[in-house]
């Protein structure tokens, strides 16, 4: 197939998400997802292949982020949850792909997602916003974002819903924002004496993705602490932590994890971030 080709099919499909009824918006975006590599099924929906760090396996061309894109922009409520999360599929590891002025729009919408009154538009704008923006760890730059996320992402951590926080603290931490660092630490203390493990272990895995070397003698401690032990999402943080920053072989409980069917979109994800992207 041709590249205009490719193309002509994108339009189609464009002009599909922006006049067919509000009801038919999140099909298409399925079959877009689809046609560029994502395997779909019964419950192996958008959020499904966001949370398990699904890649496309096809390379972006012109237009690939384009229905995504438009439906994020003049929907609402579902549909828009939606196309957020297949922007994100697509645009999560590719951003350099992406148009600069598509880069934006997205990030404004994103950002009206952060602050919108409804609790899963906001999580999912941040939880798509830090993928779509996520600085390298290689790289020194800042993410080309809208002005005022941070600000947005400061604010819903600071909320009462324990979804919210783990929201705002994951995105924080793609974008390596290294002013969170203090409040991370001292959130991750609150957080194990109030035994609430899941957001112990997104404080840690954000302190881990800015990868501060100052951070690296918390993760020390953190590492003797039984309390960082075990098989679940938590004591997995806590080994990305320690490949990260201490760079002691904890690689090797990385790929382990890939066999571990609850864990393995987690361990994907984490293997991919630190350059060694395994399927």
């Amino acid at each position: 197939m041709t590249q205009i080709t490719q193309i002509k099919i994108q339009l189609v499909f464009l002009t599909t998400v922006l006049f067919c009824a509000p009801a038919a918006a999140q099909p298409v975006l399925v079959e877009w997802v689809e046609r560029h590599g994502v395997t779909l099924s019964g419950e192996r929906g958008l959020e499904w292949a966001f949370d398990e760090n699904e890649d496309p396996l096809l390379e972006p061309t012109p237009g690939s982020f384009a229905v995504p894109l438009a439906t994020l922009r003049t929907s609402t409520g579902a549909d828009r949850i939606a196309a957020a999360f297949a922007f994100g599929i697509l645009a999560g590891r590719a951003a350099p792909e992406v148009a600069p002025g598509e880069l934006t729009a997205a990030g404004w919408a994103l950002l009206e997602m952060i602050g919108s009154q409804d609790r899963k538009t906001r999580i999912v704008g941040a939880r798509v916003a830090g993928r779509v923006f996520a600085v390298p760890f290689e790289s020194r730059a800042t993410a080309a974002m809208p002005q005022g996320t941070i600000e947005a992402l400061y604010q819903m951590w600071n909320s009462s819903n324990d979804t919210e926080q783990l929201a705002a603290m994951d995105a924080l931490g793609q974008l390596r924002e290294r002013g969170a660092l203090a409040a991370l630490a001292e959130r991750y203390n609150f957080y194990r004496d109030e035994k609430k493990r899941n957001l112990a272990g997104g404080a840690v895995e954000a302190m881990a993705r800015i990868g501060d070397p100052s951070s690296a003698e918390f993760v020390k401690r953190l590492a003797a602490d039984p309390w960082a032990e075990g098989k679940d999402a938590t004591a997995l943080a806590v080994t990305f932590a320690r490949e990260r920053l201490l760079k002691d072989g904890s690689i090797a409980v990385l790929r382990q994890a890939m066999d571990d069917k609850k864990r393995h979109g987690q361990a994907r994800g984490y293997l991919a971030e630190l350059g060694f992207p395994e399927l």
